[in-house]
């Protein structure tokens, strides 16, 4: 993880900033005569007086610049050889720039305003909308995690009668061995639903330093019992130590197991090799994961139109599982693309930023 920044010296208020120009500014403009326009950098105050987040406060400082520029004309009247109407267009100027700098600075933050909304909503959309997903497809493996994780509570209890007859028997080695099986089968049984609920858990994103190669193994875990039912050989060809990435692990969970889960349903069709074939690697400063399978291949004639939303090729499929999963990867600082195999098949892949050291 790269180093927490320094504290660095705290800067001046723009309020202040705003309110000691207009001071400055008076100050300047009380010394020079009348047909000087030194009331013209009022605007320069307005524009740091928009940079405060109370909305009150750039018309406020607008409103007192407006007042200086006018009763300079009663503080100072002198105007050497200027004509008076000159002057009178000079502060009308003045004003003009202050009142046009003060509506536009307004406009513009209410403008972006809207536009973090908008954000704030398209993020609060998108995040529901994975969450779906992730339901979807956690209900479709519901019945085979069921009996996957039946698997191992029956062993555990199997193995437990078992230890209570060699230990009335008084055989210690074999005990220890039935007490090493409930240990790892117990670890199992936790495991898969630890990932399971994982997956399925709504809320907000959270950073941290994710290593794919853990991701990959435990969407292998959530995602063993549908390769079995299928009949696909699920294939691990994982880069040891490659650079951790800086991201969400459920999000990036989600994509790994959307496209696995998408390559493991193409080959269960099909009539030769099931093989998916999950690789990971590195390459320059960004870590490559890459989902391959031996199934019929992408219908679409353009590759690109898998990820639109609500596409989809399957009779009970909704549609946005890898326009989410773009979706993601896009929001990671990454890409997310999709080929033809050219033995057929179809290849997808998808590369983020590798998290950078010190």
């Amino acid at each position: 993880m790269p180093a927490p920044p320094r504290p660095a010296l705290a800067a001046p208020r723009p309020a202040a900033l705003a309110l000691g120009l207009v001071l400055a500014v008076f100050v300047v403009d009380l010394n020079l005569p009348l047909g000087v326009a030194a009331a013209v950098p009022y605007t320069f105050a307005v524009l740091l007086a928009l940079r405060v987040p109370a909305w009150w406060f750039a018309p406020a400082v607008a409103g007192l610049c407006g007042v200086l520029t006018v009763a300079k004309l009663e503080l100072a009247p002198e105007r050497g050889t200027t004509e008076y109407w000159k002057i009178l267009v000079n502060r009308g100027l003045a004003l003009f720039s202050i009142g046009m700098t003060t509506v536009l600075g307004v406009l513009r933050r209410r403008a972006e305003i809207a536009r973090r909304r908008a954000e704030e909503e398209t993020r609060e959309h998108l995040a529901a909308l994975a969450h779906m997903d992730r339901l979807h497809a956690a209900g479709q493996l519901a019945t085979g995690l069921a009996h996957e994780v039946n698997q191992p509570l029956a062993a555990i209890g199997l193995q437990a009668e078992v230890a209570a007859r060699l230990a009335t028997a008084g055989q210690s080695a074999a005990l220890a061995a039935c007490l090493e099986e409930i240990a790892e089968q117990a670890q199992r049984a936790g495991a898969i639903v630890k990932a399971l609920r994982r997956m399925t858990a709504p809320g907000d994103a959270h950073a941290a330093a994710v290593d794919l190669n853990e991701v990959a193994r435990a969407v292998f875990r959530v995602i063993d019992w549908e390769a079995r039912r299928a009949g696909a050989d699920v294939q691990l060809q994982l880069k040891d130590s490659i650079p951790a990435i800086w991201g969400d692990r459920v999000q990036l969970e989600q994509v790994v197991f959307n496209l696995v889960l998408n390559a493991i349903q193409a080959v269960a069709g099909t009539a030769g090799e099931r093989t998916v074939r999950v690789e990971t690697g590195a390459a320059a400063d960004v870590v490559i994961v890459t989902v391959r399978d031996t199934g019929p291949g992408i219908a679409a004639d353009d590759p690109d139109r898998v990820f639109e939303r609500f596409y989809t090729t399957k009779p009970h499929g909704m549609g946005v599982g890898l326009a989410v999963s773009r979706s993601v990867v896009e929001a990671h600082g990454g890409k997310l693309w999709a080929a033809k195999e050219p033995g057929g098949g179809a290849v997808f892949s998808f590369h983020l930023p590798a998290e950078r050291g010190d």
